[in-house]
C-alpha cells in the first residue's frame, strides 16, 4: 500500500530593508533566488511526499512490515520566512528518506 501529498505555500510576506544585493552578501544567491522583491513576498513553495509499505510476514499475532517514505521528493529549495523579524530565514528541509521495519509479536 502506498500514497502521495504535497505541502504548497503561497509566500510570506518580505519585511528585508536592504537591498537585492545585499540580500545576495548576507544570505547567498540560492535563498535570494527564492525571494520576489519586487511583490515583497517569498515565492511559492511546494513539496511533493510518498510513501510506500508492505507486510514482509503475518502469522497469528505476529508480523514484519517494511516502510518507506520520501518527503520533498522533487528536492526543491523551499524558503518559508526571508528576514523575518523573530526567525530570521526558514528554510524547509531537502529532500530526506525514512526506512522503517517493525515488528509485532
Amino acid at each position: 500500500m502506498g500514497g502521495a501529498g504535497g505541502e504548497y505555500g503561497s509566500g510570506l510576506p518580505v519585511e528585508f530593508e536592504g537591498t537585492e544585493q545585499e540580500a545576495v552578501a548576507q544570505y547567498g544567491q540560492e535563498i535570494v533566488n527564492r525571494v520576489n522583491f519586487a511583490t515583497g513576498r517569498v515565492r511559492p513553495s511546494l513539496a511533493i511526499n510518498a510513501s510506500a509499505g508492505a507486510d514482509l510476514w503475518k502469522k497469528d499475532k505476529r508480523s514484519v512490515r517494511f516502510q518507506a517514505d520520501v518527503q520533498n521528493l522533487n528536492n526543491r529549495l523551499n524558503v518559508i520566512d526571508f528576514a523575518g523579524l523573530f526567525s530570521g530565514n526558514a528554510i524547509a528541509p531537502p529532500r530526506s528518506y525514512d526506512l522503517r521495519l517493525t515488528t509485532t509479536f
